[in-house]
């Protein structure tokens, strides 16, 4: 296999930045392709089917929230190891934090599959959607060893400064759930699963991702191995993995909590506005998963760069950062804009979720742009290892302004207020980002 890594401490910033986030853009491609596999499949059968893996999505996200933390903790040190020339040690810190994670996943997997419909209905989600949404959110539990692990490991190889591979292994995961979604939705040689079809899909091809990634570390092919002798827990450095990974995590699950909130206030609307959402959402995550793939090459390169201790080397790339997200999301920003309806129709052939889909975007297009430069933000703090303050900004962005102006909005202006919200939620948050980056002590490694 051919080594693919991107040498950052000696290669300009804009290259290294652009070498680094292509792959990570087309991978995120495929992982919107991912999930936009299941909407189209699922469109095919009614609102309410379609609805499920949509109001299941912010519950389920409280729970991968952790194999998030825990991943920046395993980027943030293996690329501050990397740039202080220790790969034995960024090696070692690769393997704790696959054990780590781990174990972390079957505790939650086994009390999210016996809590599933409880944290629904604490969500506000109500019948006919909740029971679809259980079936689906029990068998996506089930499978969360695999998403950790798929997960650390794409953050590990990340750190050592190689996308390329990523990009390979998620590409394959999605070929493999494009594949099973309408074989095991629709029965096409199997049973008619429907909308739990699409959870075990889901799983399936994350386990091939996650088993293959870990394969392809331990044989060394990547240049960065991982050594099964290091699997006896560290607990100096599994405490510095939590350390690292918990205030992220526990930001990510408060936020996430926070969207299942703002889900249950879209239900109250019905079918139809959830839909529109669904689709929505999906689109404008597509687009934040450009910032989100910018600004994990940002996350590689200031963790190198802090642990090489080239301070002017971490301005320079989030300077380039900014200036790449904002000129891409923009572009495609004001498409959506434009299209919004054409979008909706694609996914569900329903004139009145069209229509919605189509204020949708006519409210929420531009502010994602806004949105995306927060992520550089966040990418800078990750390879920093100051995840409690991407935790700062993310709740404060939804705890402290959209969850109260969708609650506030929506009763001023129905539906459209949550659109609204979304709009004026994602400005502030770069708005505090910003200040954040300018104000707060935060260039020093955490090796």
């Amino acid at each position: 296999m051919a080594r693919t890594r991107v040498d950052v401490l000696n290669t300009s910033v804009p290259k290294a930045l652009l070498n680094l986030a292509w792959p990570i853009m087309i991978t995120q491609i495929f992982q919107t392709a991912y999930n936009m596999t299941d909407a189209f499949w699922l469109g095919k059968l009614g609102k309410v089917k379609f609805g499920a893996p949509t109001v299941s999505f912010p519950i389920s996200f409280v729970f991968m929230s952790f194999a998030i933390g825990l991943s920046s903790a395993g980027t943030a040190l293996v690329s501050q190891y990397i740039g202080a020339k220790k790969q034995r040690m960024a090696e070692k810190s690769a393997m704790q934090t696959i054990l780590s994670s781990i174990m972390l996943s079957v505790f939650l997997g086994l009390f999210g599959f016996f809590t599933a419909g409880w944290l629904l209905s604490l969500a506000g989600i109500g019948d006919p959607i909740k029971s679809f949404a259980e079936d689906y959110l029990k068998i996506i539990f089930l499978g969360l060893p695999f998403t950790f692990l798929m997960f650390s490991s794409q953050a590990i190889v990340r750190g050592w400064g190689d996308t390329i591979f990523t990009m390979k292994v998620t590409a394959i995961s999605v070929f493999v759930n494009i594949a099973l979604d309408p074989l095991l939705i629709f029965g096409m040689g199997f049973p008619r699963m429907e909308v739990k079809g699409a959870a075990v899909a889901t799983v399936l091809s994350r386990a091939i991702a996650a088993i293959y990634s870990l394969y392809v570390m331990h044989s060394g092919r990547l240049g960065f191995k991982v050594h099964f002798e290091d699997v006896r827990p560290d607990f100096k450095l599994i405490g510095k993995i939590f350390k690292i990974g918990i205030p992220g995590a526990l930001g990510q699950a408060v936020t996430a909590s926070g969207f299942a909130v703002v889900m249950g206030v879209i239900s109250r609307f019905g079918p139809a506005v959830v839909s529109a959402y669904g689709v929505g959402n999906r689109v404008s995550s597509a687009l934040s998963m450009i910032g989100i793939a910018i600004s994990n090459a940002v996350t590689t390169m200031v963790g190198q760069f802090l642990g090489a201790r080239d301070l002017k080397k971490v301005d320079e790339t989030i300077r380039w950062g900014f200036i790449e997200t904002f000129a891409i999301v923009g572009i495609l920003a004001v498409f959506l804009f434009s299209f919004g309806d054409l979008v909706t129709g694609f996914f569900i052939n329903d004139p009145e979720v069209i229509k919605l889909g189509e204020i949708y975007f006519h409210l929420v297009a531009l502010s994602m742009p806004l949105f995306a430069g927060v992520s550089i933000i966040m990418g800078a703090f990750n390879g920093a290892g100051k995840t409690a303050l991407v935790a700062t900004v993310n709740i404060a962005r939804l705890w402290g302004v959209r969850v109260p102006l969708v609650f506030w909005m929506s009763n001023l202006f129905g539906f459209e207020g949550i659109f609204y919200a979304m709009a004026i939620s994602n400005t502030l948050a770069l708005i505090l980002g910003y200040g954040m980056l300018k104000l707060v002590k935060w260039k020093e490694a955490v090796i």
